[in-house]
């Protein structure tokens, strides 16, 4: 991720802060049409909750500037979905979905380029998320053994 892209996210996300309502609507109405089995990931209270998902995601975009912290966020965040029953396989339609939300958000600001930087987040976010929940598949008595 260039820092272009980075300041492009980080630009963005400021409009998403401010329209955390309209944005998870988006989200769920979205995800929720093209995957109904999604709802399965989603428990009525974090849909009621909606801007969950988006603190969470901004919280990561904030940390980007300490490595450590970002990268301990995203892997706690993972560890914490795969308990929920998050799986790998989860990660792109939410990812598409997402992506689609904060284009409606941006509304006409939204480009190639913007869309193409929250895309590289987002892969960012998902591969310390990923090693999170890895991290939770095996137990310290698992590891001690291998």
């Amino acid at each position: 991720m260039t820092p272009e892209q980075l300041a492009s996210v980080r630009s963005t996300a400021s409009r998403v802060e401010q329209a955390l309502d309209q944005c998870a609507s988006c989200f769920y109405d979205d995800l929720f049409t093209r995957h109904p089995s999604a709802r399965r990931l989603f428990t009525d209270d974090r849909i009621a909750a909606g801007s969950t998902l988006f603190d969470e995601l901004l919280g990561l975009i904030g940390a980007t500037d300490d490595l450590p912290r970002f990268l301990a966020q995203a892997r706690v965040l993972g560890l914490d979905l795969q308990r929920r029953g998050i799986h790998a396989a989860d990660y792109a339609f939410v990812g598409d979905a997402l992506i689609a939300a904060i284009a409606v958000v941006v509304g006409d600001g939204w480009t190639v380029e913007i869309q193409e930087a929250w895309r590289r987040m987002y892969v960012l976010i998902v591969e310390a998320m990923l090693e999170g929940a890895e991290d939770g598949l095996f137990s310290p008595s698992d590891r001690a053994a291998g």
